[in-house]
């Protein structure tokens, strides 16, 4: 595979892989806990207290900014990869927080289990991927 096909390639898939938090993430700051239960198909009734309801939107907010972050990062991918490589490795360790919430509190079904497949699976891979090919990027500029 030639560096720039390769390059692309890493670029789909992070950016596949960011539609997961703008979307999720912008649903629940505006469209509150109900948005987000309704996103992922689980009951709208939630009982919160209205100040962890705010502190949920400006999370979940956060969560969304990170699309344009990690898109900022593989613009440059050598220049940036610091960044790239904090930000992916947090994520990735948000697949432990997850099998914890499920110790705790219970299955949480599908779909956290596919994100915690992703979260402990994919993003090592991606980190991995992007190391490999920003040692290949170096290479060729040397």
């Amino acid at each position: 595979m030639t560096l720039a096909t390769e390059t692309r390639a890493v670029r789909t898939v992070v950016y596949a892989v960011l539609l997961i938090p703008l979307i999720a993430g912008t649903v629940a700051a505006y469209g509150g806990l109900e948005g987000f239960a309704a996103l992922f198909h689980e009951s709208r009734t939630v009982v919160l207290a209205p100040a962890l309801r705010d502190h949920v939107r400006a999370i979940t907010w956060m969560f969304a900014l990170l699309a344009p972050l990690v898109w900022w990062t593989v613009q440059d991918l050598a220049a940036r990869a610091t960044p790239f490589r904090l930000i992916m490795g947090w994520a990735a360790a948000a697949g432990i927080v997850r099998i914890v919430g499920m110790i705790v509190d219970g299955y949480a079904g599908v779909l956290a289990c596919i994100f915690t497949g992703m979260e402990l699976v994919l993003l090592p891979i991606l980190i991995v991927w992007h190391a490999r090919l920003v040692r290949r990027t170096l290479a060729a500029a040397a």
